[in-house]
């Protein structure tokens, strides 16, 4: 299990709002030379520990997304840097490793395990799970079987309303299924592939993790997203509201209620802060796009195809609207999907996602989390 540790840093003026870094940044967007360069520079500037700034009351679990693990293939972080960020900043942190390709159930049961490991060896009641991508509504699925563990929920390019991307793939992959004896053969392969990078993942994390890829392909989709949202809406204490609003236009709830029957067998309620932040930087813009990322071309393009879906605003893979729930902090941060965590390898664009996060552990912190 990776967990916490407190690193001494020397002081220095702890300017760790997004605000200020984003402006930092902008003022390098002249052209796109500037961006690129100023997207290598590692590490970033402006990172100082200052204290007891991010010391949550609850521990901080932070959980990938589709195809991720801690650390990618044993070797590349997922959330680079960030837990670095976080604990010279005062936060217990922890990272889990779930299946990279399989439903959010699946996903949720393993998290469940890593979970109540973190609370033993932490000796926390509760913690605060912070998600990624399909590591959003796998949190979600966590706190509806298990509320009694989880304090907040914060997602980050979130598909809770469903992926655009997903509906495309799945009608292909069902097309190619359809083809007589040698379609179902090469999805069969497609499949077998995917399994073994995610089984893989898990193995360079020290779990074997089953995985099932086109479980996770289909709870991704708009209709398998409103069927795990009318699930999960269901688990709610009767009579509250979802996180989750009814549209695009409409807020959610800052928080759920839940119940679960404590040690004596009586039902206790409890109540889950809810909180999302997305990018909006899936289209190429020669001013403003990281060159140097090679994931910047394949995460224009999947922003074209969601935009010819009628999608809307996107981050390359997820709608700002599928985005939305709970509490929304930001949606107009110029970063693609891989940006939101710091990825590839630090190369993002915009406001450093670092010091997005380590605000956010500040904000849990005041909000008594």
């Amino acid at each position: 299990m990776e967990h916490s540790g407190h690193h001494a840093c020397g002081r220095r003026t702890p300017a760790l709002r997004e605000q200020k870094a984003g402006k930092a940044l902008r003022r390098l967007a002249g052209t796109a030379t500037l961006v690129a360069a100023a997207m290598l520079a590692q590490p970033a500037p402006a990172l100082a520990a200052s204290g007891d700034y991010a010391k949550t009351r609850y521990p901080i679990v932070l959980v990938h997304g589709l195809t991720g693990a801690a650390r990618m293939g044993g070797v590349l972080d997922y959330w680079y840097g960030i837990p670095e960020v976080l604990r010279a900043n005062g936060a217990q942190v922890y990272v889990a490793t779930v299946p990279s390709f399989n439903s959010d159930e699946e996903r949720a049961l393993a998290l469940q395990a890593y979970v109540r490991a973190v609370k033993l060896e932490s000796g926390a009641d509760k913690v605060n799970l912070i998600g990624h991508s399909q590591g959003g509504p796998t949190s979600r699925m966590l706190a509806a079987m298990s509320p009694q563990d989880v304090a907040s929920v914060t997602t980050i390019g979130s598909p809770h309303r469903g992926s655009e991307v997903a509906d495309t793939v799945l009608d292909l992959i069902n097309g190619v299924n359809s083809i007589p004896i040698a379609g179902p053969v090469l999805v069969g392969i497609i499949q077998g592939v995917l399994d073994t990078v995610g089984w893989f993942n898990g193995i360079g994390n020290g779990q074997a993790l089953d995985q099932d890829a086109l479980a996770s392909l289909k709870i991704l989709t708009t209709r398998g997203a409103a069927e795990q949202n009318a699930r999960l809406d269901a688990t709610l204490v009767p009579g509250t509201k979802s996180a989750l609003g009814p549209d695009c236009n409409t807020a959610g709830a800052v928080s759920e209620q839940r119940q679960a029957r404590d040690a004596a067998g009586n039902f206790v309620t409890h109540t889950q802060a809810a909180y999302s932040w997305t990018g909006q930087g899936g289209p190429f813009s020669l001013l403003r796009s990281n060159l140097l990322d090679p994931t910047t071309v394949m995460m224009s393009a999947s922003a074209g195809l969601m935009d010819l879906k009628g999608a809307g605003p996107n981050d390359g893979l997820v709608s700002v609207c599928s985005s939305k729930w709970g509490r929304v902090l930001a949606t107009g941060y110029y970063w693609n999907h891989l940006d939101e965590v710091n990825q590839m390898a630090g190369l993002y664009q915009d406001v450093d996602p670092r010091t997005v996060i380590l605000s956010h552990a500040n904000r849990l912190r005041n909000d008594q989390l």
